[in-house]
């Protein structure tokens, strides 16, 4: 059967739709579909949403594990007193890789990667909203990642601390490549990240089963959400960080220099808005395993649902507003450090809300004290302890005594090892059966969770002690007589029954792999969506789409099922829904699997690596960074047979006739007269639309997360020109403004092109190819005249890049616009190529109308810009 039939008769096609009474052939071919292919080109080409997780969870475990090896040598190297196990050198290395990987290819990827795997199951949906995305940001996160350890192999690891403070980490302290890899692995990271956060927050909302309105979303969703969006706008700030590093030890600008008008208080401040936030992108999804968790073995609803969303919300705002917590020892002046002294405290406010609403539920339920629950239970005394230390290192007074102290080291350890690493272990329990469909054996789970709970308090605790006796971190060993051999010499022993409590995790996880249970769909008697179906679940996740009523929809009553008919077997169609309400939407059509997610990863990988090593790179590597891009979103044959499917048989009255007479479907239990049952109630779809435009569209999400994050790195950008322009008496730093004329014709280009583009934008709304295609050709000549223009206004700026700070900046600032124009301007040029070539479908009218959207933005970011470089300047302080 061709992979089109579905979609060339309505009429025909209503026949072998899937739906609640669908056959054993028909679910079949569902299955086929929706399969990956097999053999070493499929590997490299999956898609699967489930796939992709499985293999971050076992990327970032391996990480973590190496990470773990390493602080079991530096605590080997602590454990008494003048140590020669390793040096100083390669302990400052085994540091900084530690909390490096650790922080950023451990504890954020694996909560993405968990959510990746689930959220589809849990809303009801058939796969993440951008697959191939997907794909790729895996790629592109092993790369980074192995990057980091493979330059520590050859001896060239960072050796400036897994924060990288300047000067320390700036190129007159530290030689090498070491720092330069640092940062652009934090880029390739980051960069994951991000396309996941998009990815993730675009299924929730616009994926989620009809009637998953957002107050019967469960809690883990809700958790999701609110990361995702803390990662949009955390994340740049370390991205825009690292960038003005490695800027300043390959070209030389200006950033951090004070000799140049540079601060190196900067780094700091981008480093810890992001990274206090980091925290709670760590902990917040651990919060959502623990609603999950207790919910199904306290056998009750969680107790204050709404509370508990409200909670989750004020925790991620609150969290932007910590990072000088970090800075306390630095000059920032005393009103500041009261007002983050006040917001390190309000924090506390909504983790006990939770709390709270968790001792509810289980002192109201009936407990079943199953190895997931354990580790959820050992979670409330750690975190309280956890907890009570991040107060106390909010008082300004306490913090100036314990700084840079091991105190800090057992407080952190505690919120980030104690506070989400036991809840993971807890949700690895848990989900284990639906990640595998094998069950992990109990008797190594009890082992593994007393040596890790024992293990972790005989570590960190310890530490307190030796912070509070005066013990400085960072270093590699101390001498005798300090009071000190002791406890560290303790600490040291529970490292290592940690590290046997990890081995059990995995040799449990290999045993039952090999020879454990087989899972029921449903082991724990969850209420949740995800319980619904086959452990392990099918490539295309459910045979029949549920429409939701409840927030524990398999707790229901029985008496009222409800499903989804009317989605194509032989096609990748999925249903999308509402923002708000998930009311049926659209039916769009998915990708099938590619390599070009993978090339494109290596190109982009290409590109990374040269840079660290010439700055020449940059231009090359972009090439065939583009080439892979849009071969990527070039359509290929099926993609084409499609379109032009959908030329001829649009969809029409004839579904719309067969979605109206199409009864109500009797359940496949009484069917199969298995005694009176009743009638299952079907919400046809095949009368939706396959595209729908503006928030209808996946593509305005992503295309509005995208803007999200670029426009958080334009406002920190700005933020640092402020910022430097503050610290600095004689700005700008003796050098004339840039001259108005170039800058404001520019602008008027700029503003001018806005015409031809709303033109094409409505073009393309009203289905007017021709008109569509003219005004992109239009808009596309007001985009050269720009580069054109912005190319002599380079040539004429009388500062450069790397005089001063000032120089840094406004080149900084010019840069990254450009890169996004340039951006914009391909993806404009291809849109235009699309709709004169080949067949046409609906598609390129929509990317056509994203394609606008966007362009808004970049000329809506320009005039603050402008503003800043042109104007900014010449105002008097």
């Amino acid at each position: 059967m061709s992979t089109t039939e579905p979609l060339l008769d309505a009429e025909a096609a209503a026949r072998i739709k899937d739906g609640p009474d669908a056959d054993a052939g028909t679910l079949a071919a569902l299955a086929q579909t929706w399969a990956d292919p097999r053999g070493v080109s499929g590997w490299f080409s999956a898609i699967d949403h489930k796939i992709i997780a499985r293999r971050f969870m076992v990327t970032t475990f391996v990480f973590f594990v190496l990470a773990g090896l390493m602080a079991l040598v530096m605590r080997t190297q602590l454990a008494r007193p003048a140590s020669h196990v390793v040096g100083p050198d390669m302990y400052d290395q085994l540091f900084t890789i530690h909390g490096t990987a650790m922080m950023f290819l451990f504890a954020v990827p694996v909560m993405q990667a968990v959510a990746m795997y689930l959220i589809p199951l849990l809303i009801g949906a058939r796969s993440v909203a951008f697959p191939r995305m997907n794909a790729y940001a895996y790629w592109v996160f092993l790369f980074g990642g192995l990057t980091l350890f493979i330059a520590f192999l050859l001896g060239a690891g960072p050796r400036s601390g897994w924060f990288s403070y300047v000067p320390l980490a700036g190129p007159d302290y530290a030689t090498g490549k070491g720092s330069d890899i640092w940062a652009q692995m934090i880029t390739f990271t980051e960069l994951a990240a991000l396309l996941v956060a998009v990815v993730l927050i675009t299924t929730i909302l616009k994926m989620r089963a009809p009637g998953m309105s957002l107050n019967r979303m469960p809690l883990f969703a809700w958790a999701t959400l609110v990361t995702q969006f803390m990662v949009i706008f955390a994340m740049p700030a370390v991205m825009l960080a690292s960038t003005a590093l490695i800027l300043d030890r390959l070209v030389g600008t200006q950033f951090y220099n004070p000799s140049l008008g540079g601060d190196v208080l900067l780094w700091q401040h981008l480093f810890w808005f992001f990274g206090h936030p980091e925290v709670y992108l760590i902990f917040i999804p651990a919060l959502g395993f623990m609603s999950s968790i207790i919910e199904t073995f306290s056998r009750r609803p969680i107790f204050g649902y709404s509370a508990m969303v409200l909670a989750l919300i004020a925790t991620a705002f609150l969290a932007f507003g910590l990072w000088v917590h970090h800075m306390f020892a630095t000059a920032v002046p005393d009103l500041g450090k009261t007002f983050f002294t006040a917001a390190s405290v309000m924090i506390a406010v909504p983790s006990g809300i939770q709390i709270y609403c968790w001792l509810a539920t289980l002192l109201t339920g009936r407990l079943n004290l199953k190895p997931p629950l354990l580790f959820v239970l050992a979670f409330f005394f750690i975190l309280v302890l956890g907890g009570m230390t991040g107060i106390m290192l909010g008082s300004v007074p306490l913090d100036l005594q314990v700084h840079d102290t091991y105190f800090v080291v057992a407080h952190l350890h505690y919120v980030l090892l104690g506070g989400a690493v036991f809840p993971l272990f807890g949700a690895f329990h848990y989900w284990f059966p639906k990640f595998t469909g094998r069950m992990l054996g109990e008797r190594l789970a009890h082992w593994q969770f007393w040596l890790f709970f024992i293990g972790f308090n005989v570590t960190f605790f310890p530490m307190h002690l030796l912070g509070l006796h005066g013990m400085p971190r960072r270093v590699w060993t101390y001498p005798a007589g300090m009071g000190w051999d002791g406890m560290n010499l303790i600490a040291t022993l529970g490292a290592y029954m940690i590290g046997v409590s990890v081995l059990l995790f995995i040799v449990n996880v290999v045993m039952s792999l090999r020879h454990g249970a087989r899972a029921a769909a449903n082991p724990w008697g969850a209420g949740t969506l995800e319980w619904s179906v086959p452990s392990a679940p099918p490539p295309h996740n459910f045979d029949v789409l549920p429409v939701i009523h409840g927030r524990a929809p398999l707790w229901e009553p029985a008496a009222a099922p409800r499903a989804v008919a009317g989605l194509a077997v032989h096609a990748r169609e999925v249903l999308t829904t509402s923002a708000l309400d998930a009311r049926p939407d659209t039916r769009p059509l998915f990708p099938g699997p590619s390599l070009w997610p993978f090339l494109s990863a290596i190109a982009t990988t290409i590109f990374f690596i040269g840079s660290i090593f010439t700055p020449s790179a940059v231009w090359w590597g972009t090439v065939p960074v583009a080439v892979a891009m849009i071969c990527w979103f070039w359509p290929g044959r099926r993609e084409n047979r499609v379109a032009r499917a959908l030329e001829r048989w649009p969809a029409s009255s004839a579904a719309q006739r067969a979605a109206r007479r199409a009864p109500a479907r009797p359940s496949s239990r009484e069917a199969a007269g298995r005694g009176p049952q009743p009638r299952l109630a079907v919400l046809d779809v095949r009368a939706l639309p396959s595209f729908g435009f503006s928030h209808r569209s996946l593509m305005w999400w992503a295309t509005a997360g995208l803007m999200l994050i670029e426009g958080t790195v334009f406002a920190m950008a700005v933020g640092m020109y402020f910022y430097l322009r503050t610290v600095n008496a004689a700005w700008p730093m003796n050098a004339p403004p840039p001259s108005l004329v170039w800058g404001s014709l520019n602008t008027a280009v700029l503003v001018a092109s806005l015409w031809p583009n709303q033109l094409a934008r409505r073009a393309a709304e009203n289905g007017e190819r021709e008109r569509a295609r003219l005004w992109l050709l239009v808009c596309l000549a007001f985009a050269v005249a720009f580069l054109v223009v912005r190319g002599f206004e380079f040539a004429a700026l009388n500062v450069m890049w790397y005089a001063n700070s000032y120089g840094s900046i406004v080149w900084l600032l010019l840069g990254l616009h450009t890169t996004h124009l340039i951006t914009d301007t391909v993806d404009t040029a291809v849109l235009a190529t699309l709709l004169y070539t080949g067949p046409f479908e609906k598609k390129r009218l929509l990317d056509t109308s994203e394609n606008a959207v966007y362009w808004y933005f970049v000329v809506l970011s320009w005039l603050p810009i402008y503003a800043v470089i042109y104007f900014v300047p010449r105002m008097h302080p």
